[in-house]
């Protein structure tokens, strides 16, 4: 029997209704079909937001390379995605049993009504940076602009809201120019945009490979309460699975205090080239910026302080017509139930 609900899509107020059924067909992603599993119990299709992943999404790639998933009789089907968005909706049909997108998604979600919660954060606070290209040294300059955007309701639209916001201007007054994420570097580098939010690796490659390039905004600096990371799973499906979410989590927890570890310095950046493909100076980059921040989280990374915020921030900026509570948002049972076998990291 299908379950229609809406999902929020775009910008506020505009919906799309999905009706989910099992094995429902994920034709609103070309070239993915909906993962089928032999065993439901071990197999877990997990959606990365973005393909190939940013070092900040490292985590779940080293969980099945060192076995920590393996440890808790997980298996894991990996399935490539182009943003955080459409990662949102694959969860939301069935398609993926559990999402890592943006935290802005799962609080549009449930400003939507729909029945999806995030679970734990891998990344709490943003590794994001605005840059504009020559010649813009200021938000202000981008007014009348074509500056990166995945579109409206997507994170690095909301992101490009909030840089732009800081110094008074208002997005209607720049233009955004809706692609992938990953065309980002290729489009600044070609002159196509003059500005757009940047993951920290992208944001070395950039300012590294264009000289004149300015930092707009250092999101991790000028937003620090803003919460980044969110993995979402659809309610009924972590219902009847909660002793796998719970394992799922676990291995996580795990993973990231071994990413954390100054010992495994050099195993996590060959696997940061290996998986994300870029240049080893970047990596290096990235994950220098991702330890002295804290980002890869060894706790639950939902503190109310952080979701609230950010939900009043998308309110603000107009991404969401009502703030959802942060019960509505976030399921903190799972990660607490992870967290009572291996223990809170100070």
């Amino acid at each position: 029997m299908s379950k229609l609900f809406k999902v929020f899509s775009s910008r506020a107020g505009r919906m799309t209704t999905i009706s989910t059924v099992a094995a429902l067909s994920f034709a609103f992603l070309p070239g993915i079909a909906a993962p089928t599993f032999a065993d439901s119990n071990t197999v877990v299709g997990v959606g990365i937001a973005l393909t190939p992943p940013k070092m900040v999404f490292l985590a779940p790639f080293i969980a099945d390379a060192e076995g920590f998933f393996a440890a808790q009789h997980i298996k894991v089907k990996f399935l490539d995605m182009p943003d955080g968005l459409e990662t949102e909706l694959g969860v939301a049909n069935g398609a993926i049993n559990i999402g890592f997108s943006s935290g802005t998604d799962p609080i549009s979600s449930a400003a939507a009504g729909s029945p999806i919660h995030a679970i734990w954060s891998y990344s709490s606070k943003l590794d994001t940076v605005c840059i504009g290209a020559p010649g813009i040294k200021t938000p202000k300059d981008l007014i009348g602009q074509p500056v990166g955007s995945t579109g409206t309701g997507g994170f690095a639209y909301t992101q490009l809201n909030a840089c732009v916001n800081s110094a008074g201007v208002k997005v209607e007054q720049v233009k955004p120019i809706n692609m992938k994420r990953s065309q980002f570097v290729g489009a600044m580098v070609a002159g196509q945009i003059k500005a757009a939010v940047f993951h920290i690796d992208d944001a070395y490659t950039v300012t590294h490979a264009i000289p004149g390039t300015t930092i707009l905004n250092n999101e991790y600096a000028t937003a620090p309460l803003w919460w980044y990371g969110g993995v979402s799973v659809l309610d009924s499906w972590a219902a009847s699975h909660a002793a796998l979410v719970t394992r799922f989590l676990k291995a996580m927890l795990l993973t990231d205090r071994w990413m954390n570890d100054p010992a495994n310095k050099a195993k996590v950046i060959a696997y940061g080239i290996k998986f994300t493909q870029e240049d080893p100076a970047a990596v290096a980059a990235a994950y220098e910026f991702i330890i002295k921040g804290g980002l890869w989280e060894q706790n639950d990374g939902m503190s109310k302080a952080s979701v609230n915020f950010t939900a009043s921030e998308m309110k603000r900026l107009g991404e969401i017509d009502t703030q959802p509570t942060y019960s509505q948002i976030v399921d903190t049972h799972y990660i607490k139930g992870a967290l009572a076998q291996v223990g809170k990291v100070k």
